[in-house]
């Protein structure tokens, strides 16, 4: 399935790049789903598998996927968050690439993690037998994506002021698994829900441009201006919890299994 409004690739990169330097700083959501995948993993028999870490950003879980064994590749799109990874670590293993359009042999990945990365793929379904190819057989798959009712009450906060939508148009979980059961692979598809907690609205949207993600598919429009955004606190503070805080919610849709030893 392609996506209803194609992302620019480069610019979506340069967005993460901007990011890069504080990233770790502000991916909570991040790290929460990470750990959400990896305990749907077991570790990997064979030592000389390759273990794909797909959208890895900084790289901030290669030491606990290392700990699955094999031997580790991060993969992104944006050359700055490799740069900062291998700040951290320089002799870790990473390529910058494309995740629709990955430059691996055919079955040569024993494992592949790909923790939230999969919204941004421009088609869904060629991106899922991209991955399906590079899979050995036998080998484990654990990835994440953003579902449609995410970035609530923020994104019908930003539709009231000025009646454009500024937040990208996501899979919901039906249509999600629909795709990912279009191939022969034994995978268990799940729906977590999250509600992150800000102070302000300020503290919201620094969060969410701390981890890259106020990019969107369609043209900006001037959404900062001074009124607009006076406007948009006033619409969010009508959604205070009980708690005095200014929720947000995600849907995030979670696949994990493996590819059968004998394709169907």
């Amino acid at each position: 399935m392609k996506a209803t409004s194609l992302y620019d690739k480069q610019r979506v990169a340069r967005y993460f790049a901007r990011a890069a330097r504080t990233y770790t700083h502000y991916d909570r959501l991040q790290r929460g789903i990470a750990d959400a995948l990896l305990q749907r993993l077991s570790p990997l028999v064979a030592a000389e598998s390759m273990l794909l870490d797909l959208g890895c950003g900084p790289a901030h879980h290669q030491e606990k996927l290392s700990q699955l064994g094999g031997h580790y590749l991060g993969m992104d799109i944006t050359p700055a968050m490799l740069t900062e990874a291998q700040r951290h670590n320089p002799s870790m293993n990473l390529v910058a690439a494309d995740m629709e359009q990955l430059p691996l042999r055919r079955q040569s990945v024993g494992l592949l993690f790909s923790n939230l990365a999969m919204q941004w793929s421009n088609d869904l379904s060629a991106l899922l037998a991209e991955w399906y190819r590079v899979l050995a057989p036998g080998a484990q798959i654990a990835a994440s994506t953003v579902l449609a009712g995410s970035l609530q009450p923020l994104g019908d906060c930003f539709t009231a002021v000025d009646g454009q939508r500024h937040t990208n148009q996501w899979l919901d979980f039906s249509a999600f698994v629909t795709e990912v059961q279009g191939l022969p692979w034994q995978i268990d598809c799940e729906v977590v829900n999250v509600v992150q907690e800000f102070p302000t609205v300020e503290a919201m949207l620094h969060e969410l441009k701390g981890v890259g993600a106020n990019y969107t598919a369609r043209s900006a429009t001037g959404l900062y201006g001074r009124e607009r955004f006076l406007r948009l606190k006033q619409a969010l503070e009508q959604h205070r919890n009980a708690n005095g805080m200014l929720e947000l919610h995600w849907r995030i849709g979670l696949l994990s299994g493996v590819k059968p030893i004998e394709e169907n």
